[in-house]
């Protein structure tokens, strides 16, 4: 896992989701995942990025979703976890991370996971996280 260092690795759909969502003052989650998996492909190495909360999931996405994805949570104490979930339980990830959000704070999490059938890029061999908190920008009257 990695922190997250530059708004500009975040792709522009959730660049316009996360200017959104710190416009309108929320709080939450944005997940992106950068899924190249065909959606007709039939292997076991295919993931599930999902972000949970108490054993329930806050947002997720799989090779048949293409926009990333905005949860709203309450400010306060969240003990969150990470994962990439395959049908093969030896091949998920995870790992939990207890994050404090305050009003308008935005956690961003970009997830690279194993691509098992990608012909134009070499994936790598472990799936790879890029999580960070964004505050809402400071407003100058």
């Amino acid at each position: 896992m990695r922190a997250l260092d530059e708004v500009k690795k975040i792709p522009w759909r959730a660049r316009k989701l996360l200017h959104r969502a710190q416009k309108n003052g929320k709080t939450g989650v944005l997940l992106i995942a950068e899924i190249r998996e065909p959606i007709r492909s039939f292997t076991n190495k295919a993931g599930i990025v999902s972000i949970r909360e108490n054993g329930l999931d806050i947002c997720y996405r799989d090779r048949l979703t293409e926009a990333p994805k905005f949860a709203e949570l309450a400010p306060g104490l969240h003990d969150m976890e990470f994962m990439v979930i395959r049908m093969r339980a030896s091949k998920t990830s995870s790992f939990r991370r207890a994050v404090e959000l305050r009003e308008g704070d935005v956690l961003v999490a970009l997830c690279d996971p194993v691509q098992p059938n990608t012909f134009y890029r070499k994936s790598s061999t472990v799936d790879s996280w890029s999580v960070g908190i964004l505050s809402p920008p400071e407003r100058v009257s």
